[in-house]
């Protein structure tokens, strides 16, 4: 699984039990017919994230199901979270966060696996979640 870390996070208890819902993710056909409509092609790394997690919320964040998987501009947007960003990424696969606040675009990993699994859940999160987020990651054994 590209993004077993997720895993590994709800077993070690790192998500809020009451902010985590996990759905059964779509299928291979309702991704391709979802796929064919919108102006933008998604990444085959945003594919297996449908495949394997859906549109589930994680407490901190939440991936977007397929049916609110948007394009804007240049980018697909994948995720968001409760502070008021939205996760997206580019045609390169870079992921850039908006702030919805101020509207500042960044980008904040190489790939949408680099940003779940070491921006989100590793080592780099510190400068986008802070180190209280990392101290959590460090208590629940994943780094």
């Amino acid at each position: 699984m590209m993004y077993e870390k997720i895993k590994l996070a709800i077993d070690a208890g790192l998500f809020n039990r009451s902010l985590t819902k996990i759905v059964p993710p779509p299928t291979p056909d309702q991704i391709s017919a979802v796929a064919k409509q919108l102006p933008l092609p998604l990444r085959q790394e945003h594919v297996r994230l449908l495949l394997e997690w859906g549109g589930s919320n994680l407490d901190a964040i939440r991936i977007n199901g397929l049916e609110e998987v948007r394009c804007s501009g240049a980018f697909v947007e994948f995720a968001n979270d409760f502070t008021g960003f939205i996760y997206m990424y580019n045609q390169t696969g870079a992921v850039f966060s908006e702030d919805t606040d101020g509207g500042l675009i960044e980008q904040i990993a190489e790939s949408l696996p680099t940003f779940i699994n070491e921006v989100l859940l590793g080592e780099q999160c510190p400068a986008f979640y802070g180190r209280d987020w990392l101290e959590r990651l460090q208590e629940h054994n994943l780094i």
